[in-house]
């Protein structure tokens, strides 16, 4: 690489989901400029597991582990979580996360967006002003859906509609619970029975294709070099960004900005490797400090999941889908579910739960609500699988053929008060940080995670789609658990046999956040405190957790950052 090649004016550290919405969109819109894309992985996006959307599924624990461009964030051993160690993949390829993950396509509720402005500190982050953002990134499948809420003529094009045979079984059995349907979960209130979508764009009438950032914007503007991770970002005595150093000791430069967009667990990682974190971690490791950012690697948080199956009574009726097989060719466009259940618990059930982790107390100003307690807070979300997820712990083919025989239902707990951290195992990029993101340590937490589960054996408890159900399926026996027998959960479980299956089997669905937050280590224009020239746009800014999957509110924070380095922000825009 000559002097002149190793000279740009923007270099965006991190090909995944906003790390190509921002170097496409700077490429667009200061078009003399010169971006630089860097990503740590290999550009993957042709192979079939990431062009075929419903591949995801097939993707369990071991084939994850041995695909190059996937890494492996596991955890330290959990507490609450029978001191496992809990696996957590993330994309390391052109388009990142966004090229191996489910495609689910949610907002947040308003409540969840104000929150993050409160703590940012500006109302950008509320869901009226970044309401322009979500519609700008989509090409919404219902055409009878309000102009003010949805976009037609986005780069990224979604799926939903499709029928399933349990449709209406689960649906009446839902309202049973008081869960009544929601036309569109997509305006700032996604409470209740909610219909599926996910941003995949049919390619046939049995086939569609994913939607992953690279795919859909356009990086033809862009330098992109992959297979080059960054060791650490290079910052001169006036505090000021200068560039990058690879981890092969090249050095490459930015006369303007870096941005860095590597994630949740390895932007903060980046971020101390080059002196700017907590200085008591700096100095264990001899890192000298440029900056230090108390807050950097703290305030992890992430959702946890538990997937159970069902057997069902007759399943020649075919109302579970074989993963292989006969089956409507509609059902080969995306992943084989139709409805979220999102829920909150009521503030008078949570409010002891609050106190005895000593978040309210009895003298608080009752003005002052806990975010818990706050209205259309979605505080755990149940979705029912027209076959079995693979990819879970509790998975085994022996006991849950992909053959049409079980359904299965996740349970997320979408709003977690845990918080955990990421420190470093060396001053060496090569070595992965240690990540504790203390899953469930708070009496909240198990509680919210048990009040999901037993409310989703509630729903197969409840006609009509009970009389559909033979029983669930129990997990056998496994070393990782002490070989623990565990029974068949039922509606009339108790509460120690519900936590019990939660400890030995709950997961991520990968989903950290938080670690490198607005207001704490960065500024509201997503700038590094105390460094000029840097700022930062992944799943690590979030401040509180959203209440939905996060790869949409991901991409918009995307479009706002390119906007704010342009000069853009509050203009429309599209591709």
């Amino acid at each position: 690489m000559t002097a002149e090649s190793s000279v740009f004016d923007y270099i965006i550290v991190g090909g995944g989901t906003a790390g190509v919405v921002i170097a496409s969109r700077l490429s667009t819109y200061l078009p003399t400029s010169r971006v630089l894309l860097l990503e740590a992985g290999p550009d993957a996006t042709s192979h079939p597991s990431v062009t075929n959307p419903i591949a995801f599924p097939g993707l369990s624990s071991a084939e994850f582990q041995g695909n190059s461009w996937t890494v492996d964030h596991s955890t330290v051993p959990q507490e609450h979580c029978n001191n496992r160690r809990i696996f957590n993949p993330a994309g390391r390829l052109l388009s990142g996360s966004s090229a191996i993950n489910v495609g689910i396509w949610m907002r947040a509720s308003r409540t969840d967006y104000s929150l993050i402005a409160e703590k940012a500190g500006h109302e950008r982050f509320t869901f009226e002003k970044l309401l322009p953002y979500f519609k700008r990134l989509e090409t919404h499948w219902d055409k009878d859906a309000e102009l003010r809420y949805h976009g037609f003529e986005g780069p990224i094009h979604t799926l939903g509609g499709r029928k399933y045979p349990l449709r209406e079984t689960i649906q009446r059995s839902a309202e049973v619970l008081g869960h009544h349907y929601n036309p569109d979960a997509m305006k700032g209130d996604p409470t209740g029975l909610a219909d599926m979508t996910q941003c995949f764009r049919a390619a046939s009438e049995s086939s569609s294709e994913r939607q992953h950032s690279s795919r859909v914007y356009e990086l033809s503007g862009v330098h992109v070099m992959c297979d080059t991770p960054v060791a650490r970002i290079l910052v001169d005595t006036s505090k000021r960004t200068t560039g990058v150093e690879l981890v092969d000791g090249r050095k490459l430069y930015a006369s303007r900005e870096v941005v860095l967009s590597c994630g949740t667990q390895k932007t903060p990682q980046i971020l101390m490797l080059s002196g700017i974190g907590p200085k008591d971690e700096l100095s264990k490791h001899n890192i000298p400090i440029i900056i230090d950012s108390p807050a950097v690697g703290q305030n992890l948080f992430d959702h946890s999941a538990l997937t159970l199956y069902f057997a069902l009574k007759n399943p020649k009726q075919g109302l579970g889908l074989p993963f292989e097989g006969t089956m409507k060719p509609e059902y080969g466009q995306g992943m084989p579910w139709e409805f979220n259940i999102f829920a909150n618990i009521p503030a008078s059930t949570l409010e002891p739960k609050l106190a005895h982790d000593g978040l309210i107390s009895a003298s608080r100003d009752k003005e002052e609500l806990h975010p818990h307690l706050r209205p259309q807070r979605c505080h755990f979300l149940n979705f029912p699988f027209y076959f079995p997820i693979l990819a879970t712990p509790s998975y085994n083919p022996s006991i849950n053929p992909l053959t049409g025989t079980h359904i299965a239902i996740t349970s997320l707990h979408l709003l977690p008060l845990s918080r955990g951290g990421i420190s470093l195992h060396s001053a060496s990029a090569d070595d992965a940080p240690i990540i504790d993101p203390r899953y469930l340590s708070t009496t909240t937490d198990r509680y919210i995670m048990r009040t999901a589960v037993q409310e989703a054996l509630a729903l197969i408890s409840t006609p009509p789609l009970s009389n559909h159900i033979l029983c669930e399926t129990p997990p056998i026996p496994s070393p990782l658990n002490n070989n623990t027998i565990f029974p068949a959960l039922t509606a009339t479980s108790s509460d120690d046999e519900v936590d019990a299956r939660i400890r030995a089997y709950v997961q991520t669905i990968a989903h950290p956040m938080g670690t490198c937050a607005l207001g704490t280590v960065l500024d509201a224009e997503f700038r590094v405190k105390g460094v000029d020239g840097l700022r930062v746009c992944d799943a690590s800014v979030f401040p509180e957790p959203l209440g939905a999957m996060p790869s949409l509110t991901i991409f918009a924070l995307g479009e706002v950052v390119a906007d704010l380095i342009a000069g853009r922000e509050g203009r429309e825009s599209k591709l």
